[in-house]
């Protein structure tokens, strides 16, 4: 699926993490939080609106393995990133996802990229981030 013309040189602006357009350009979703947060809320944006994922553009600030596994499971299947690791890209050819980014690195300095493996299916790195999330929402919230 080649991406639109604007898409390949689209900048994303600050304070902005990640986007959602449609292929006409309209912003359709925007986050600017952190870790995989945006994209976990740029899928239940998708899921709450009934879209369907092979419409979208997806511009990311940072993707791993982990938040490549995430655009997959969403249907997405053109993504552009900023920084890329190589374990994103691997994931990305292997599921034919159109990807671009402007940097690419062996891999991105964040401790889920180092706790996933090579073994691990879309299905149990997205289990993985749902049970890091609940943890993390578990120590923030103490009873």
């Amino acid at each position: 699926m080649t991406p639109p013309h604007w898409f390949k040189g689209h900048t994303l602006e600050q304070p902005l993490s990640l986007a959602l357009y449609d292929w006409d350009g309209n912003l359709l979703f925007s986050h600017t939080g952190r870790w995989l947060y945006p994209l976990l809320a740029a899928q239940n944006f998708i899921e709450t609106n009934a879209l369907d994922g092979e419409k979208l553009l997806l511009h990311d600030r940072i993707a791993g393995r982990a938040a490549a596994a995430l655009t997959i499971l969403m249907g997405l299947r053109v993504v552009k990133v900023d920084l890329m690791s190589s374990l994103a890209t691997k994931l990305y050819t292997k599921h034919g996802v159109d990807f671009s980014y402007n940097t690419l690195v062996e891999r991105i300095d964040c401790q889920t990229e180092s706790l996933l493996s090579d073994q691990m299916s879309l299905e149990e790195i997205a289990r993985f981030i749902e049970e890091r999330v609940a943890h993390n929402l578990e120590n923030s919230h103490p009873q």
